[in-house]
């Protein structure tokens, strides 16, 4: 399969944090190399029919001498992973959807075959595919079934979810679109982006107008205010001159702390939540150790809490999932992070989940909404509420507008068929995390693609300023289930 992302392939242990891997493919035969010899699952992310890309697993396998048979093994993973949950929820009450059982006993049958046909690969591989292909669609129909049953449960004791669902905005938008009445109707938050690299592009000169402009815009018609991230890691959103001080730790925090304090003294009163920082734990601009991102992320949390004690402020993490720990030898796991933050006694009220879908860097790889779903499970073992941000891509090709300009694991030239598809990957994700209590809030990290925006896109408005079909689901969410 020429389209599967070979070099993001990673093996994880019992914990689920990936081990630092190297990959390579040659003769057919993929190789990984990790510092330790032990069993493990092998994640690889796969174009699937029906569904385009899917990350896949093993069941746990052996090192061994001889090669593993790949798609079988995807196929176990699969089998195993659709039967197993199946199980667990339908003993909890859960009603499987019409599909799913012959979905199930298919796609089984299917394996089986591929198991039968193991001395003739090209045999057990197309069987193997086809029993892929069945079981991920399995999966997606158990992650749906959960989701829409969980929802009306919910609704049972709250006829109005009191979830945040809120639409990202870089000041001033969206105060001067001509579809600013529609945001009203598709939100119940504003998440303003306060970019350091925006707000204080020249060392020392702050530049508030656009910023207050928006923020006052959300107060006159009663939009709660999610602001943030104040600092977001990544070298487009940091300002230009911040390489005279990157050598300066000290100097670096000193600027960062100062920046905070400018902000927050500003528009304290006007702010729900506070989002501090986000991407900390993944590698940025600046090389930091585990030490000096600690000591980073507590001088934003400390600077926010003593200026405004009575809002709440989170921390965000980059890529829950921690694929980003496969390739970085000193990488910092989320889970971990943000542990020692809750622990830390800083009065951290939640935590964020960075979710970046179907862009070929630096995001999270694409996954079933069963797999966000026992993401979500993880991190709830902090006790802490959760705001997940999402950006899935409605385009294809360049972005004049965006900030952070990525390449998308999409392609075409169809615009509705383009924007179809950030609907059909995102619906069952915003679904599932509507029926986790945990989670608080939902932020859609795009507002319109042709205004300046963060990342490549991601907005519910196109280019052309037409409204993409996900700007009308959050609108049928918005009027069905939420305050």
């Amino acid at each position: 399969m020429k389209q599967t992302l070979w070099k993001d392939a990673y093996i994880c242990g019992i914990e689920g944090v990936p081990w630092e891997c190297k990959n390579s493919v040659q003769g057919g035969v993929l190789s990984i190399s990790r510092p330790v010899d032990t069993s493990g699952k092998l994640y690889l992310t796969c174009p699937t029919k029906g569904l385009g890309y899917r990350t896949l697993s093993t069941c746990s396998l052996m090192p061994q001498e001889q090669p593993h048979l790949l798609y079988l093994e995807l196929a176990r993973g699969s089998c195993y992973r659709a039967r197993e949950q199946s199980s667990n929820w339908e003993r909890a009450g859960l009603s499987l959807g019409d599909r799913f059982p012959e979905l199930v006993a298919r796609g089984t049958s299917q394996f089986l075959d591929a198991a039968e046909a193991r001395s003739d690969l090209q045999e057990c591989s197309r069987h193997a595919l086809q029993a892929i292909a069945t079981l991920e669609q399995a999966i997606a129909d158990l992650g749906e079934s959960f989701a829409l049953q969980s929802i009306a449960y919910r609704k049972q004791r709250e006829p109005q979810l009191g979830t945040l669902l809120a639409g990202s905005v870089i000041p001033p938008s969206p105060t001067r679109s001509a579809l600013s009445s529609r945001f009203q109707k598709a939100f119940n938050c504003a998440a303003v982006r306060l970019n350091w690299g925006t707000i204080e592009s020249e060392a020392g000169r702050f530049e508030f107008e656009a910023s207050d402009r928006t923020i006052q815009w959300c107060v006159e018609r009663g939009i709660r205010v999610l602001a943030g991230p104040l600092i977001d890691f990544r070298k487009e959103l940091m300002p230009p001159w911040m390489y005279l001080i990157e050598d300066n730790f000290d100097s670096f925090v000193q600027s960062i702390t100062h920046y905070t304090q400018r902000v927050v003294e500003r528009y304290r009163g006007s702010v729900q939540l506070w989002n501090c920082a986000a991407g900390l734990n993944t590698p940025g601009p600046i090389a930091l150790d585990d030490e000096q991102v600690m000591r980073l992320a507590v001088a934003v949390l400390q600077t926010v809490r003593r200026i405004d004690p009575n809002t709440p402020a989170i921390i965000s993490f980059d890529q829950p999932f921690g694929e980003y720990l496969a390739k970085h030898r000193d990488g910092i796991s989320a889970l971990h992070f943000a542990d020692a933050l809750a622990r830390s006694g800083l009065g951290m009220a939640g935590v964020g989940l960075d979710v970046r879908l179907n862009y070929s860097s630096d995001a999270t790889l694409p996954r079933s909404a069963l797999d966000f779903g026992q993401m979500i499970d993880r991190w709830a073992t902090l006790g802490m509420p959760m705001l997940v941000q999402l950006t899935i891509p409605g385009g294809s090709g360049e972005d004049e507008k965006a900030m952070c300009k990525q390449s998308t694991l999409i392609s075409g030239t169809n615009p509705l068929e383009l924007s179809t598809n950030q609907l059909r990957i995102a619906g069952p994700i915003v679904r599932t995390l509507l029926a986790k209590h945990v989670v608080h809030g939902i932020v859609w990290d795009g507002w319109a693609d042709n205004e300046r925006h963060v990342q490549s896109h991601s907005g519910v408005i196109d280019s052309l300023g037409v409204p993409r079909p996900m700007l009308d689901y959050f609108e049928r969410l918005r009027q069905e289930l939420l305050t």
